[in-house]
């Protein structure tokens, strides 16, 4: 019906014809965040892991008093909630190529597997056996993936009910549980057997489903709001959608700040701390994230042409696109990189492989050694890439997709 060049006119006045819409594949300001996230999580845990001694917090034996310019407690739910806008583009994007709902499904299943089998990989070999059902950040990211392909359909609605019922029943599971008996020293601890390791992995691990799921949800439902797709009709909504979302953002960290105040409430809600996630923690996750995810996208993701920026700042997001593209293998590479030493160390002196644990060097070491990874990682990554070599990513989308 239509010559060849006929056809490569349609397609280019159909793209053409779509200005306001927002490619879901690589979004900068995504890609800067979760820079960002895994950035503070090297410089934690390389401080963490050799360097810091800390003491009990009085907001109870699960926390500890932190290093004050340690970004502790920032990068892991930026980090669980943009898994959640990731996986909205990617169905977004799967949808496109015509792919079917079974498909997709299986897809999002052996990605998810494939994480949980990973996260109990990296507790065994990378910390120790003993650490197998940690229930770690892996297998919680690989747990939320199943979850959220079991809701994509849901209404809105119901989406929303869903995570108001978890941030509320939460704090009485973490209570009914009798959490902090798993954190007597500041690190969980369990016993093999069935009912500690269900129970760490739905409200005691470091990041159980309760609350946590919360804020990969959060994520997945703010996704289409920020980010409409092709097929949403965003054109005369998108006022609506941009308020809507600031005030989400706003009304979460006031609600933060005011349930800070009510210190008669249970100390899982009031109080901020990151293990448990209280309440208060969680709604002041939930709003600094959304608001920088949208800060940063009306800033850079507006230009639909990446050479309207200065050339620094495209050198810079060539940077962040690499490593956001990366960020699984950089959380398991850091980790070997400094954990296995110590070990192997405290092996050699002590007969004991965490005899070192959290006292190696002091404070400035670890965090130099902790800039120098994160100058490392880019070259690095960079090489990579040119020579088309395996990652844990691309081994991620051989086997589920």
């Amino acid at each position: 019906m239509f010559s060849c060049s006929q056809q490569k006119l349609y397609c280019y006045l159909l793209t053409c014809s779509r200005p306001l819409e927002i490619d879901l594949v690589r979004l900068l300001s995504i890609d800067i965040l979760r820079t960002a996230a895994i950035g503070m999580m090297v410089l934690v845990h390389f401080v963490e892991n050799l360097s810091s001694q800390y003491s009990q917090s009085a907001a109870g034996p699960a926390s500890r008093e932190h290093l004050w310019w340690l970004p502790v407690g920032l990068a892991a739910p930026l980090f669980t909630l943009l898994a959640g806008v990731s996986y909205h583009s990617w169905l977004a994007l799967q949808r496109d190529r015509g792919l079917d709902d079974c498909t997709i499904s299986k897809r999002t299943v052996r990605r998810g597997l494939f994480l949980i089998g990973i996260g109990f990989a990296f507790n065994v070999f990378v910390w120790l056996p003993e650490d197998t059902f940690n229930w770690d950040i892996l297998t919680f990211i690989g747990s939320a993936l199943i979850f959220l392909n079991l809701i994509r359909k849901m209404p809105t609605e119901v989406l929303i009910f869903g995570i108001i019922l978890v941030a509320v029943v939460s704090p009485a599971l973490q209570g009914i549980s009798d959490y902090y008996a798993y954190w007597i020293n500041g690190y969980f601890e369990y016993d093999w057997t069935l009912s500690d390791v269900v129970l760490g992995y739905l409200v005691t691990g470091y990041f159980p489903i309760f609350p946590w799921i919360i804020l990969p949800a959060t994520g997945f439902v703010i996704a289409p709001i920020l980010f409409p797709s092709a097929t949403t009709p965003s054109q005369g909504k998108r006022p609506s959608r941009l308020l809507l979302v600031t005030c989400l953002s706003i009304g979460c960290i006031a609600a933060s700040l005011s349930l800070q105040q009510l210190t008669f409430l249970s100390p899982l809600i009031y109080r901020r701390t990151m293990f448990p996630a209280s309440s208060s923690y969680l709604l002041g996750a939930i709003g600094v994230s959304t608001f920088s995810l949208f800060t940063l996208h009306r800033i850079v993701d507006q230009k639909p042409d990446e050479k309207n920026y200065s050339p620094s700042f495209r050198i810079l997001a060539k940077w962040f696109r690499v490593v956001s593209k990366h960020s699984l293998s950089i959380y398991l590479i850091h980790h070997m990189i400094h954990l296995w030493p110590l070990w192997f160390y405290g092996l050699m002196t002590a007969g004991e492989p965490t005899a070192h644990w959290q006292n190696f060097m002091p404070v400035v070491f670890s965090t130099i050694l902790a800039l120098f990874f994160c100058a490392l990682v880019v070259p690095a990554f960079l090489i990579i890439d040119k020579y088309r070599l395996p990652t844990i990513e691309s081994v991620m989308r051989w086997i589920g997709d």
